[in-house]
């Protein structure tokens, strides 16, 4: 197999990985509507936490062929990232019949029309589901924010193209390193349905694994499977795993009680980094066996092994890391996690350099904030001014833009019982910015003469 840069890949956000997004049918999906909910319990039974994932549209689920297409606009969002927006990506539809492999027909061009409008009418709620810097949060997401078509010139030629927008949390997600690269090559090469699904969800779980084990249960909710009876599973299951293993995506697999495990081929690299990696396990066993636990989660050993690794890539050695791990045991007052070693490791070692190293990134981090910080206050000074336009409006005009406010997030596959005064606001103020405030940036949404000489204008015309 050559390199990277001989491959095809697609970017894939982390948490559509993870979710069951799509149903695994390849015809249109009645059902407007598909929940799953995850409960951790305690040690007496007791529900702990509670994560919820929803998705709906009014077009019906999105389906096999819609995670195809969605695949391509990430492939090529990739392709052609830095040359448009930020979160846009411009194609025309033979390019993702082409990169799909299918005969570009009208039938078929139909048929990916028909999918971006079912993915731009899609609404995804994580419920304490979305993970973003390092904890799961709520967030309600669409999976196409929208899209539209349009005329381009080609050298001589005018064509027919199309503008995918993607949603801002997606995107961000991304941008924070939280994706998968998909080799698209081979993704096409794997039977569409079930074996693309599987492929693409034990990419994400097998990173520096030899072995990924999972209740067959729990595999099907994720992928998502619509039958519970486990032979059923594992027929369906088996008849996938063994398109895998042709393509080498999967060494084997084998049944071990109520879960499936799976085993992977292990490649150069990963025998390279394998030594490190069991001394990483062996230092976070370590770690949790002194503080006096015999059992350890997995979840654990995973976790403390990826804040080790963190450590090692910014620059600590494995003596330092190991080193301030016993120094931690030792000195921190009741310590029970592994996730305090970045907070003290600087002090754990205690040399000029460490610190050096732990204020430089402080400060960075301090920057980043500030930066973020001033991001949000200018925002929120252009939504006040905005929201004072709108209500130096005529009362049937507030209304009127109100109502189209509304139409416009119904149209976008906002549900009714997801629209909260929040979003109203801001796509109301979208209204209002365009036909009395076109100029109005967070930049000049404050008190400057510009700004204000614009308002002025625009009240004078208004009246």
């Amino acid at each position: 197999m050559g390199g990277r840069e001989d491959r095809k890949y697609a970017v894939i956000e982390g948490n559509l990985l993870e979710y069951p997004v799509f149903a695994m049918e390849r015809r249109r999906v009645g059902d407007t509507v598909s929940e799953c909910v995850w409960r951790e319990k305690g040690p007496g039974g007791e529900v702990v936490s509670e994560r919820r994932f929803k998705v709906s549209s009014t077009y019906g689920i999105p389906n096999a062929f819609d995670l195809d297409v969605f695949n391509v606009i990430m492939r090529l969002y990739l392709k052609g990232k830095g040359e448009y927006g930020r979160n846009e990506v411009h194609f025309t539809v033979y390019e993702v019949a082409r990169e799909l492999g299918i005969s570009i027909g009208g039938r078929q061009i139909d048929r990916i029309r028909q999918s971006l409008e079912r993915m731009s009418h899609t609404t995804l709620l994580f419920e304490n589901a979305f993970y973003a810097e390092r904890e799961k949060v709520t967030k309600v997401v669409h999976l196409v924010a929208g899209y539209e078509y349009y005329e381009r010139k080609r050298g001589n030629r005018v064509i027919n193209a199309t503008k995918v927008v993607l949603d801002n949390e997606l995107v961000s997600s991304i941008e924070r390193k939280y994706f998968k690269l998909i080799d698209f090559e081979l993704y096409k090469s794997l039977p569409s349905g079930l074996p693309r699904r599987l492929y693409e969800y034990l990419e994400k779980k097998k990173y520096r694994k030899s072995q990924f084990e999972i209740g067959i249960r729990k595999l099907a909710k994720r992928i998502p499977l619509k039958t519970k009876k486990v032979s059923q599973l594992r027929e369906l299951l088996g008849r996938a795993n063994r398109e895998l293993r042709e393509k080498g995506i999967i060494d084997r697999w084998a049944y071990r009680g109520s879960n499936i495990v799976y085993y992977f081929k292990k490649s150069e690299r990963f025998k390279e980094v394998e030594r490190d990696l069991f001394h990483l396990e062996s230092l976070v066993r370590t770690f949790y066996g002194s503080l006096g636990q015999v059992k350890i989660a997995d979840e654990l050993v995973q976790e403390g092994m990826a804040v080790l690794q963190g450590l090692i890539e910014e620059g600590y050695s494995r003596d330092e890391v190991e080193d301030a791990l016993g120094w931690a045991v030792d000195n921190v007052k009741g310590i029970h996690s592994i996730r305090i070693l970045p907070k003290v490791i600087g002090q754990a070692l205690g040399d000029k350099e460490s610190k050096r190293l732990i204020e430089e990134r402080e400060e960075l981090e301090r920057r980043k904030r500030a930066e973020e910080e001033e991001r949000i206050e200018a925002d929120r000074e252009k939504q006040d001014k905005v929201d004072r336009r709108f209500r130096r409006l005529r009362k049937g005009e507030r209304e009127e833009i109100e109502k189209t406010a509304r139409e416009n997030l119904l149209k976008q596959g906002v549900k009714p019982e997801f629209m909260l005064e929040g979003l109203v606001r801001i796509e109301r103020n979208k209204i209002v910015e365009e036909r009395h405030l076109k100029t109005l940036s967070p930049e000049t949404a404050g008190n400057g003469k510009r700004g204000g000489r614009r308002e002025a204008n625009s009240d004078h015309r208004a009246r």
